[in-house]
């Protein structure tokens, strides 16, 4: 062979490569031809996580050059003992319908946009089972109070039990203490209590110890000097726990918020005011009176004031206190703590309801008896295919007030109360929006985070649903 026939055949090999090169570069780099668009585009993915596992997955073109639902792929996921999780790689950037499905369960749908060189990742997908498996644990209750330690609950006589015995008051108000104790109120007598089921249920009279430590004199935390009683002839009008001590009470009259200590009997006043609501979160105390929203952090035991607000009447803070929401003359407000300026936003008119999510992430709000909006506030709001400060609308009809929406541990889906049904609802409001049924003939329900648990009270019995 000679030098000439050489040369020849390695220019040939070098045309042969860079033509190779030109389509396998850009192809190990995720570029395909798309016959749809007649154009070359990179490609995407799509990660699911479903619970539960073995679930059956379809997903379809929801438009194409071919027509809808052409180009069908079905994975299986399979179980595991981490979370049964997803990779659907090389698709193209197109929208797909995507079907989640399993033999028992409810069917999850979706239609869900891939973007080029992207994998998209949503929020964990659940399935409710077509028919609650249901455990009956009372029969005659009117009222339940959930709680990891206990069994309590108002009985069809208008009693409240603990362990199955009878105890002091006649109306809960909440747990204390990591669920080991708890607040009610004696409406005759108009005493506040706290129950200790571990003592035989026995009950320590907080409107009475109050009553006592007015009139002793008090050292002053703060500067550790003998002060005098409190002049201050007003009753308890209100009660919480305090958010960092399970032996402390934050409670308020008519004329003062104080910090009382129930297991070193001490009484300390935060500001002397009267204040129309307050709650606890973190290291903070927000409260109001009838011109402004204040926060009283704890540690510093530092007064601000947050907002000049009049007329608040429902008022709540986030669970990492960034976020301060509340209703002040018919609109919802969301303070944002972070923000110096432009901090204060207008969510909603007419609202009845709001809650913050576990995360912080999000708040639904209930408005005009019927709608609820969930605002994407923190930084997953891309999961759910929106914006910062976006936001998801619903409309339920016959929508229980009595306990409008009650979020699931997760932060992604909402229980809500649809006339006598109880209904499972993703807070993504793409088409299709997926309204699980969980169970039917409810007349009260109640979500227990802790242990991710809803328990059901049906024609006066009590009932748990199990998995």
């Amino acid at each position: 062979m000679n030098l000439k026939i050489r040369r020849l055949i390695f220019y040939a090999l070098i045309i042969i490569f860079l033509i190779l090169a030109f389509f396998i570069i850009p192809y190990s780099n995720g570029w395909r031809f798309d016959p749809g668009t007649l154009s070359f585009v990179k490609l995407g993915g799509l990660y699911l996580n479903v619970e539960p596992a073995e679930a059956s997955v379809q997903v379809s073109l929801l438009t194409s050059v071919l027509g809808a639902g052409v180009n069908k792929l079905n994975f299986e996921i399979k179980s595991s003992f981490m979370k049964s999780g997803l990779l659907i790689a090389n698709l193209f950037p197109k929208t797909y319908h995507i079907s989640v499905q399993k033999t028992g369960y409810q069917s999850w749908n979706k239609n869900i946009t891939v973007k080029p060189s992207l994998v998209v990742q949503i929020y964990p997908i659940i399935l409710m089972p077509e028919k609650s498996n249901e455990e009956l644990l009372k029969n005659k209750v009117t009222d339940f109070f959930p709680n990891t330690n206990y069994l309590a609950w108002e009985d069809t006589s208008n009693k409240l039990k603990i362990g199955g015995k009878i105890i002091k008051g006649n109306k809960f108000l909440t747990w204390l203490a990591d669920y080991k104790s708890a607040l009610v109120y004696d409406e005759i007598a108009k005493n506040y209590l706290i129950i200790n089921p571990a003592q035989n249920n026995s009950a320590l009279n907080i409107s009475l110890l109050f009553d006592n430590l007015k009139y002793q004199k008090n050292i002053d935390p703060r500067t550790y000097e003998l002060g005098e009683g409190v002049d201050d002839k007003n009753t308890i009008k209100n009660v919480i726990g305090h958010p960092l001590d399970k032996n402390k009470l934050v409670l308020a009259t008519d004329k003062n918020l104080y910090i009382l200590d129930f297991y070193k009997p001490s009484l300390e006043i935060i500001n002397p005011d009267q204040y129309n609501l307050f709650t606890a979160s973190g290291e903070e105390i927000f409260f109001t009176d009838s011109n402004s929203l204040y926060s009283y952090n704890l540690n510093k035991n530092e007064n601000l004031v947050l907002s000049k607000q009049k007329n608040i009447d429902l008022l709540e803070a986030s669970p990492n206190n960034q976020f301060v929401a509340f209703s002040s003359d018919n609109k919802l407000m969301l303070l944002d703590r972070t923000k110096s300026e432009n901090g204060l936003t207008n969510l909603v008119e007419n609202p009845t309801y709001f809650k913050f999510s576990p995360d912080n992430k999000k708040i639904a709000a209930v408005y005009d008896n019927n709608k609820i909006k969930i605002f994407f506030i923190g930084d997953d709001y891309e999961l759910f295919n929106k914006k910062i400060m976006g936001s998801s609308s619903f409309e339920i009809n016959s929508l229980d007030l009595n306990l409008p929406i009650a979020w699931h541990g997760n932060s992604s889906y909402i229980f809500v109360k649809s006339g006598t049904d109880l209904k499972f609802l993703e807070i993504n409001d793409d088409s299709p929006i997926n309204l699980q049924t969980i169970d039917t003939d409810v007349d009260k329900y109640f979500y227990n985070r802790q242990e991710n648990t809803i328990y059901l009270i049906k024609n006066e019995s009590l009932y748990k649903i199990i998995e």
